[in-house]
């Protein structure tokens, strides 16, 4: 017979005072009636006995006593966790529960709450956004409930892995992990809300795939189970997400505010499902141009979470930091910042006033994004962000231009993009302020996560190994997303470095600018404008251009440039690289010879771009280029430290693995020992002592490198590699646990600036890889180019280069010397304009009495041999960025 709650909590707090009479109280059956008076306390919903209670039970348990339980310990663990869960104290509950399934896991009798407690930590770190955490939570989850059988917990889990992988635009695999989730319940499933939950995310994905119809039917079999349950809070969920539908999608703003205020209506206790639909209905009355009727809604949104978006940024920065889901809160800021904006324009009169007001929500948005992308761990969610407010930035900006700001669109301009790379450069600083044993603990973490993943891409997806396997290495990146997070707790300088978001001011990047005589010109693709913003050492300017126009001409100029499409159109390439000229550059009237070009989302060589339709007048006639990922990462780039390290490292394969299936790159051993005579004491290896393990091992360590070998790349989602004599080496192999002594790197491979484009961040290339170890300077090269080219090119940049001058002039030069003596086909562009140097373009310290003697350049050539084998391979290399 089971007791009533009451007369249970009766009979346990009587067998409380007789256990504390008899000083029986440190042992595992005293933690358990504390256990269970802290569950009944939470049965009625008095929260703060329950976690007295809660507690003390575990102080009990945590005596290192023979009569005490580990087990049950960690049930009080999870318990305390579903306590604050409920309480909305997010934080609190987040950190309990990582603690109870690390601990957890080790008793096959916790399974089934760890099963539940991963799928709480799934939901909450997809309320954070950090959604590639989310999926590995749900992964694991899932694979707790699956040993033990337990449907609605694996459900559960799946059910959050597909709601991630819809967030992050993946709708197929979504829908078909939620379709196979349905057949877990069988033909006449019992109602719960593991079911009405995998109803709903079923209806998002359809609405996502835009088959409405289905979606209303999927919702409404939610709202039936949520109705039957009795759950308000799951029928409000639904209703909101169905004026959603009506209001993002179908457009139907009437119909979206009874959906929103029949939500608002069944809430409940819910304070941040009602901060979303009281964020909702303010985005629909801006939609309806009822600006302060949006305000005041996005207002009482913002006074639900307790957040004051007027405090100064320090106080505001530790308000953003505290507040959990940060998405609500920037979606509210975000609409808040579009409303004024938009109000603004509409009139004229007020134009400067609710400028000035968008532009300060603009700028709280920043700080959310900023708060956002260092809570997050996996890239994959921080690139997702980077893209998601992609267009916040270009609306940013837009404020910045309506009100003449150029400081506050210079900023916007550089949040916007190489933000991962510019943290990448902020975690090598931050290294160096960690103890030696710490650094060692998370280069063995590396290793070890490395290895796993190795051995996971051999094995088979859906055998045991497979799954034990990627259970391991789910375990081993949670161990390590929490040492992370202890580094930075326990050691200020290490946080500080990392987490150093600062933008240069504009005085401080012209101050750089007039000591090179240079300008920096940095470009926004948005989806409604082109946006160019010129730095000179005295002077700014903000141009709008027709985004539509721009690519347009770049869609079409792309192929003509890169190809020997180009010789039989040349016309035709002139008149569009004079229109582009026309757009980017003419505008700007620029004073100096030297330009760094800031590029967005298109990568393109501007020495090719003719000043006139009818002839050649190509700009390297006028100007030297280099290219940055912003004038953040610029200014970060310095040289690094050589003492110590050796100078020239030459290697060459020659041949290669059968099983590499690349062509021999005859001649390529003697020209790497013929450059290595021009140094003191080189080291240099050919033919199979060309090794990866070699490269890996020796050139962090050497001033010089230079490779003879082949390289891969594509835009559409292959990972780029490196080939050696033995195998490969991938853009994700590169990693700084060895600090790399080196400046220069330059990449004479095909394709080596190729990859997949992340907005916001551009492309993810072998170049940048190498600037993501702190290597200051690349040179690159952005298409296939002909090999007798390459030689003759690269002899004339280092002849140039040992005069001591800088990187962008010596490349220029070499260029213009090319020209000169080059045969009518080859003063095509596509013959000498393929190399372009990325990164900073300060000159090498100056030659010794050997001439090629470059005392603190690191140079890696990888040549291709042999154009016409490289032509057979691929007839039309893409060069977009």
């Amino acid at each position: 017979m089971t007791l009533a709650k009451d007369q249970q909590e009766s009979g346990f707090q009587e067998l409380r005072t007789v256990c504390e009479r008899c000083g029986q109280n440190r042992d595992s059956t005293f933690a358990k009636i504390l256990h269970r008076l802290g569950a009944l306390a939470y049965y009625h919903k008095e929260y703060d006995t329950a976690i007295q209670w809660t507690r003390r039970a575990i102080s009990v348990n945590s005596q290192k006593r023979p009569d005490t339980s580990p087990s049950f310990l960690t049930k009080s663990y999870f318990n305390l966790g579903k306590i604050y869960l409920d309480q909305q104290d997010y934080h609190s509950a987040r950190l309990l529960l990582q603690l109870f399934v690390e601990k957890g896991r080790q008793y096959p009798e916790r399974y089934e709450q760890v099963a539940m407690a991963y799928w709480h930590l799934a939901n909450l770190f997809f309320k954070e956004s950090d959604y590639q955490k989310s999926i590995r939570q749900a992964e694991l989850g899932a694979s707790f409930a699956e040993r033990i059988g337990h449907i609605e917990f694996m459900a559960a889990n799946l059910t959050e892995k597909a709601n991630c992988l819809k967030e992050m635009g993946d709708y197929e695999q979504s829908l078909t992990i939620i379709r196979r989730v349905t057949l877990l319940f069988g033909n006449s499933p019992k109602p719960s809300v593991e079911l009405a939950n995998t109803y709903a995310y079923l209806a998002s994905v359809l609405v996502r795939l835009h088959r409405f119809d289905e979606a209303f039917t999927a919702y409404d079999k939610a709202y039936q189970v949520h109705k039957s349950l009795q759950n308000s809070n799951g029928l409000s969920e639904v209703t909101a997400n169905i004026g959603f539908v009506y209001d993002n999608y179908l457009h139907q703003y009437d119909k979206a505010l009874v959906q929103y205020q029949k939500a608002l209506a069944t809430i409940g206790d819910d304070k941040y499902g009602r901060v979303r639909i009281l964020g909702n209905i303010g985005e629909v009355y801006s939609r309806k141009k009822q600006f302060r009727s949006a305000l005041n809604y996005f207002q009482i949104a913002l006074d639900s979470l307790h957040f004051d978006d007027r405090q100064k940024p320090l106080a505001q920065t530790e308000a953003i930091q505290l507040t959990p889901y940060k998405e609500y809160l920037l979606s509210i800021i975000q609409d808040k910042a579009y409303t004024w904006l938009d109000w603004a324009k509409s009139k004229p009169d007020r134009q400067l006033q609710f400028g000035q007001l968008a532009l300060k929500s603009f700028l709280t948005a920043d700080q959310i994004i900023d708060v956002m992308r260092f809570e997050q761990v996996g890239q994959q969610s921080k690139l997702y962000w980077r893209e998601t407010t992609h267009s916040l930035y270009e609306r940013a900006i837009e404020t910045a231009f309506l009100l003449k700001n150029d400081e506050q669109a210079f900023h916007f301009f550089e949040k916007s993009r190489a933000v991962l790379l510019n943290d990448k450069l902020n975690e090598l600083g931050a290294r160096q302020h960690l103890p030696i044993r710490l650094a060692q603990l998370e280069q063995a973490f590396h290793r070890r996560i490395n290895s796993l993943q190795n051995e996971l891409a051999e094995l088979k997806p859906g055998r045991r190994a497979y799954d034990s396997t990627r259970t391991a290495l789910l375990t081993e990146q949670e161990k390590l997303d929490s040492f992370l997070k202890k580094l930075e707790q326990e050691n200020p300088a290490y946080y500080r470095y990392k987490f150093d978001n600062s933008v240069p001011s504009l005085a401080h990047l012209q101050n750089w600018l007039k000591d090179r005589q240079s300008t920096l010109v940095s470009y926004f693709v948005g989806d409604s404008a082109l946006y160019i913003l010129s730095v000179e050492p005295a002077a700014t300017q903000l141009v709008k251009q027709s985004v539509f126009a721009y690519q347009k001409a770049v869609q079409e100029f792309v192929p003509l440039c890169t190809t020997s499409q180009q010789n039989r159109h040349f016309g035709r390439y002139l008149s569009v690289s004079n229109v582009i000229y026309n757009q980017l550059l003419k505008p700007l009237s620029l004073s100096t010879e030297r330009v760094i070009v800031s590029p967005d989302y298109h990568f393109i060589p501007f020495e090719t771009l003719s000043r006139t339709a009818s002839q050649p007048d190509f700009l390297i006639n006028y100007h030297a280029f280099s290219y940055g990922y912003s004038a953040t990462v610029l200014l970060k780039e310095t040289a690094a430290s050589t003492s110590g390290s050796s100078a020239f490292l030459g290697m060459a394969p020659v041949h290669f693995n059968p099983q590499l299936q690349q062509a021999s790159l005859l001649g390529s051993g003697l020209v790497v020992t013929k450059i290595g005579k021009l140094f003191s004491n080189p080291t240099v290896l050919t033919d199979r002592a060309a090794t990866r393990r070699a490269f890996q091992n020796m050139a962090p360590d050497h001033r010089i490198v230079q490779l003879f070998t082949h390289a891969e790349a594509d835009s559409v989602g292959r990972e780029p590699r490196l080939y050696f004599a033995d195998s490969t080496l991938q853009l994700s192999d590169l990693n700084a646990d060895s600090p790399y002594q080196t400046q220069l790197i330059v990449l004479s491979a095909c394709k080596t600036s190729l990859g997949v484009n992340q907005q916001g961040e551009g492309v993810f290339s072998l170049a940048r890889g190498f600037a993501t170890l702190g290597i200051p300077s690349v040179l690159t090269t952005l298409w296939s180019v002909e090999d007798q080219a390459t030689y003759g090119l690269t002899e004339r940049f280092y002849k140039h280069l040992s005069k001591g001058i800088a990187l962008d002039l010596a490349l220029r030069q070499a260029k213009l010397d090319w020209l000169k003596t080059a045969s009518r086909a080859d003063q095509l562009p596509y013959r000498w304009a393929g190399m372009i140097l990325v990164g900073n373009a300060d000159p090498i310290s100056s030659p010794t009495r050997m001439g090629w003697w470059l005392g603190s350049g690191l140079v890696v050539i990888l040549a291709i041999i042999g154009g016409r084998q490289l032509r057979r391979r691929s007839k039309s290399p893409k060069a977009v960025y």
